[in-house]
Formats: structure tokens, sequence, C-alpha cells
């Protein structure tokens, strides 16, 4: 139970509460909204507090957090596990929480500061003890990846924001799927761990999901293609990775690879030539032979008979003179004769020759075509080792992809057995829980039927995504209608924490929870919250501003001032909760 809330600044209004029914009331003079630049009367900043020193997280800049608040500390003196207690947290160490009073069989004790000699909790510890023991959080080790935070349990009990306030299973609009489950079928008495589970499902179809989607769009590099297809890959590049492993193992590195390769194109170019010369001088040889066929003597008496023929007689003189030319003409044929043939033999020995010079260069290079046919350059071995390496990471990619489309069938396959054997055990639990969750149902119709003629229904289902939570009130839809489930069902919880699990006593709302509720319904939400508080020993806080309160449709003998813990007003700073006047910080 909460007894008092403080600050260390004289300014500030000390508020204290009992059991049943605690009202702030805040009376506003001037008319002001959400867009004001100064702070309010403080209805807001108490619930703050409250959350603050029950280890809220809050953010720098905003809230309490803000520097004209610098060297505040609040106090919150509440019992826990049957000791009464002071809890104080400063702004400027936020992470500090200063406990003063006997914390006899707390699960966990604060430490002693060696300076001051004071017993504190650092903010994560003492989040951890009032989970234990506002809610009886395990201490779990398992490997669920969901569990109960005390933190989002206690936001159920201490809404705050427009947020808070839209639907009974939410404490903000964006809270998670599996958060509400979870949570809301912790404080039923439902089992929350199959919600864990079914949200550890859903992350793993959530997984397959974007890998599958990944792999058809080929946002996944190399991985389009169905596994047959992805299979025949990866036989085609394991033929190829071998092929380059029988090339690589079998390569021999000469270590004078190009130097060889240098004599070789040598001696490639030397025979080239002497071909060359060898072609031109078989054509001289050729040329010779024809002439030497060609070369004849003169046949003899041939001019005499031309002129005997032409009737012409020579005379003696002339005779000799045609023989002298004779003998002449007969020396120039066999000395041409001698030349071709002398050149004949000459080229004939130099073909000769430049045969047996080709033949050797031709058996040197054969001996070096061997040795670059039997080895090769490192760069070659470089660059074989480079390909086979890329096969084979190829390959390893491929066989990595069929393996994880192989899996990912597995895990669909697997993801919707276990789904389903989850629904059915689920479904078994539900029944057998029956007798729990079941007071929700009966609690919240009562409250229901006491703020409207026909009860209400809290209905609670389980299907294949999960618990399903529902609330419904006769007219549904109106603002204020949808307010007063909220209330109903918080109302609920609180009875059910109770009577489960002594710890948690107090339910506190912001006169958020009673806008646009009709003024009948709101007299007979306080009246209704009063009586069931005050029968099971808890409270109920709440803040309404003064134009409000439906004065006039109090039932008979019930005294609603008398509820009334603090009247806060904006008509001076003094009167408001923490007695200053400040800028707020711009959003």
């Amino acid at each position: 139970m909460i007894h008092s809330v403080s600050a260390n600044q004289p300014s500030f209004h000390t508020v204290s509460f009992t059991t049943g029914l605690n009202v702030i009331l805040a009376e506003r003079s001037e008319v002001s909204t959400e867009k004001d630049t100064r702070n309010g009367v403080g209805k807001s900043t108490l619930l703050e507090i409250i959350d603050f020193c029950l280890g809220s997280r809050p953010i720098k800049g905003k809230g309490l957090l803000i520097a004209p608040l610098g060297e505040w500390a609040f106090t919150l003196n509440i019992t826990l596990r049957g000791h009464r207690v002071n809890v104080t947290r400063a702004v400027a160490s936020q992470n500090r929480i200063e406990i003063d009073g006997s914390t006899t069989g707390w699960p966990e004790q604060p430490e002693q500061d060696d300076k001051t000699g004071e017993r504190v909790f650092k903010a994560e510890r003492w989040r951890s003890l009032l989970g234990r023991v506002l809610f009886d959080l395990p201490r779990t080790t398992d490997q669920l990846p969901y569990k109960p935070s005390y933190r989002s349990l206690i936001s159920y009990f201490i809404r705050r924001g427009i947020g808070a306030y839209a639907e009974p299973f939410r404490h903000f609009p964006q809270q998670n799927t599996w958060d509400v489950q979870l949570h809301i079928a912790y404080l039923l008495g439902m089992n929350w761990e199959y919600a864990a589970r079914w949200q550890g499902l859903k992350d793993q179809e959530g997984a397959v999901k974007a890998l599958e989607k990944a792999i058809k769009t080929g946002a996944m590099e190399r991985t389009l293609g169905t596994i047959g297809q992805l299979e025949t890959q990866r036989i085609q590049l394991d033929q190829q990775a071998a092929s380059a492993k029988e090339a690589l193992d079998t390569f021999k590195v000469h270590p004078q690879y190009e130097s060889v390769q240098e004599d070789a194109n040598r001696l490639t170019q030397e025979i080239h030539v002497l071909v060359n010369q060898n072609v031109s001088d078989h054509r001289r040889v050729a040329r010779y032979e024809e002439s030497l066929k060609e070369e004849k003597p003169p046949e003899a008496l041939s001019l005499e008979h031309m002129y005997q023929e032409a009737g012409l007689v020579f005379p003696e003189s002339v005779k000799r003179s045609l023989e002298e030319a004779r003998t002449f003409h007969h020396d120039i044929v066999s000395n041409r004769r001698e030349f071709l043939e002398t050149e004949r033999r000459r080229i004939r020995e130099s073909i000769e020759v430049l045969d047996a010079q080709i033949k050797s260069l031709t058996e040197q290079r054969a001996d070096v075509m061997l040795v670059l046919q039997t080895h090769g350059a490192l760069q070659e071995m470089t660059i074989l080792q480079e390909r086979y390496v890329a096969l084979r990471g190829e390959l390893d990619r491929v066989q990595a992809r069929i393996s994880e489309m192989k899996n990912l069938k597995t895990t669909k396959r697997d993801v919707k057995a276990a789904k389903a054997e989850l629904v059915g055990t689920a479904e078994r639990d539900h029944e057998d829980r029956r007798s729990i969750w079941s007071k929700a149902v009966r609690l919240f119709n009562e409250h229901s039927q006491a703020l409207y003629r026909s009860p209400g229904k809290l209905i609670i289902d389980v299907d294949d995504t999960g618990y399903k939570y529902q609330v419904d009130i006769e007219r549904s839809g109106s603002e204020g209608i949808d307010k007063m489930k909220i209330f109903c069902f918080d109302l609920a919880s609180l009875q059910l924490q109770m009577k489960s699990r002594p710890g948690l006593d107090f339910l506190i709302h912001d006169t958020l929870m009673y806008d646009s509720v009709d003024e009948r319904q709101r007299a007979l939400a306080f009246e209704h919250a009063h009586e069931v508080t005050s029968a099971i020993g808890g409270q109920y806080i709440c803040t309404i501003n003064s134009d409000m309160v439906p004065t006039d449709d109090f039932s008979e003998g019930f005294d609603f001032h008398s509820h009334v813990r603090m009247t806060l007003s904006d008509e001076t700073p003094a009167k408001s909760l923490l007695g200053i006047r400040f800028e707020k910080p711009r959003k």
C-alpha cells in the first residue's frame, strides 16, 4: 500500500493515502491545454513521481528529468512484504534508490553505501525486487525468449498518458501483440509460457518468410532457383572444381620458366630464318639446273649451211673468222656451265649445312618445348590456384544454400506442427484453468453491471495466433463506455492480484479515465471502486478535475469529499503540487 508521497523541497505538497478511494482534486482557474509552456497543477506529475519511485525508466530532458527539478528527490512511503519503508529516488542520481526501513524477508537486499551508510538499490535490481515482491515474478533461468516484465505489468496499474486509456489490454498504443498476450495471461492466471512459445514460433515463422522473400526476389546472392536447380549447379561446380584440382595437382613449376620460354621463342625465330634461307637456296638450285639443261654448244657448219642455202659462198678468210667465233662461243658456253655447276654444288652444300642447323635447332627447341609442356610458370600456378579456390567457394555457397533451403522446408513443417501442437496444448490448459480465468470473467461482469444495467463480457479465446482477449459492454462504441471497459478490467485485475499474489494492492488512474464518461457512470465508478478496494484492503488512487466531479449523481450517504486527499490549484504556483512554476521543455 502507498501511504504517502513527499519530496526534499519545502514547496512540495506532501500527500497521504489510505485504503479505499483516494482522490487528488484539481481546480483550474485558467484555460490551458497540453500545449501550454508552463507546468500545470501537478495531477499527472504526482502519478509520474509514484511511477518514478517504483522504478520507471525516465528519459533525460522529459518528465521529471529536467533542469528545473535537478536538485529534487522524491520519497514514496509504501508497504512491501509487510514492511513499511521510505523509497527515495533523486532526479540527479536516478540510478540510485535509497531504502529506509526494515527489509527483512525481502528476496533481495539493498547494498550498504560505504560513504554515506545508506542502503541502496541500483535501478535494475530495484525493478527486479519489485517484480518479485509485487507480482511474484520468478527468477527463471530457462531459455524462453519472452518472459513477464515488471515494468509492463505495473503499467496496467499505473496507467499514464493518453495511449494508456485506449483499450483495456494495452498500456501504450505500440505495445506488441506478444507483450499483450503474455502479460494479460499472467495477470489472469493463465499459462503465460504458451504466449512466450507462440511468439517464439512466430519469430521462426517470420524468419522463414523473410528468407523465402529474399530468395524469391534475389536479394540473397546466387540463391535463385529450386533445390533441384541448385543441385544441378552443385554437380557442375563439383566437376569443374575436381578438374581444376587435378590440373593443380599435376602442375609443375619451372624456376626459370620465363627464360626457357624466351629460348623457345629465339630458337623458333632462328629456325624460321634458316628455313626461309633454305627455301631461297632450293629455288636458286632449281633455276641453275634448268639453265644447265638449256645451255648447249652450237652445231657444226650451221652458219655455212645457212649461207649456202642462201646461195652465198664464203671465202676462206670468212671461214676462219667463223671458226674462231664458233670456238669463242663454245668456250663461253663451257665456262657458263662450269659456273652453274660450281654454284649448284656450293648452294647444295649450303643447303646441307642449313638442314643440319635447322635439325639441330629443331631438336633444341623440342627439348625446350618439352619443358614448357611439362612445367609452368609460378603465375600460371597462382591462376590455377585462384580458379580452384573460387570454384570451391562457389560450390560451398551453393551447398550452403541447398542446406538452408532444405532446413527452410523442414523448419516450416516443424513450426507448423509445433503451432498445431501448442494450440491443442493451450486449449486443454485453458479448459483445465477454467476455474481460474473464469474468476476474471465474473469480476468483470460484476463491475460492468455495477455501472450499467446489463453485465459486460470479458472474452478469453485460444486460436492459431495465441490468446485472444475481448471486452464488451452493451452500447459499446462511445468513448465513455470504452473508458469504463478499462476501469472494469483494471479493477478486476487488482482483485485477482490481491487474491492470488499478495503484493500489489493499489490501482492508479489519471483524469483521462473519466473524459467523456457520463456523470452517472462516473459517480458509480467512484463509489464502486471505494466499495471494492475497501473490502479487500486495497486502494484506488485517481486524479480528477473539479468540474468533472458528478456531485449531483452520487448515491445518498456517499461523501465524495471525504476521500479527497489533496486539492491542487493553478491559481498561484504555491497551490500546485510542486509549489513552483517553471517553463516546460519545448517539444
